[in-house]
């Protein structure tokens, strides 16, 4: 089967969801993200440039980890990451966004938050609460 070079475009701007490795950035639909936040690998001074930091925790502020984050423009869903770590920054085009988070094993319920950028300048932290995870029983 052909495919037309339009048709073959069109699928290459859709979302992929992808887990994301600490400490090393993916970027997706012109948004690039990076997924850090544990031990010394936070201090790291490259992500003092990324103009978003978003923190996941709970509503006590322990750090939590471990989610499938969704970040959306105008409704359209422009990357999908599972995280391992508290911080997911990002470095994305100007404009509105939400960041919808998903504990990984979890209740599956979804929270989120919205948030504006203007690409550049300092980092704007943008928090993401859960509450408390109830330890599993088996």
């Amino acid at each position: 089967m052909r495919m037309s070079l339009p048709v073959i475009a069109a699928f290459s701007l859709l979302p992929v969801p992808a887990f994301a490795v600490q400490e090393v950035p993916v970027a997706v639909n012109g948004v690039e993200t990076v997924c850090t936040g544990v031990g010394s690998a936070k201090d790291d001074p490259r992500w003092a440039a990324y103009p978003v930091k978003i923190v996941l925790a709970s509503v006590q502020g322990e750090n939590l980890a471990n989610v499938h984050l969704t970040l959306a423009k105008g409704g359209r869903t422009l990357a999908e990451i599972d995280c391992d770590a508290p911080w997911i920054l990002v470095r994305a085009p100007a404009g509105s966004y939400t960041a919808t988070a998903t504990l990984i094993g979890g209740s599956g319920a979804a929270h989120s938050a919205q948030f504006a950028t203007s690409g550049k300048g300092p980092q704007k932290e943008v928090n993401i609460l859960f509450a408390r995870p109830q330890p599993t029983t088996q």
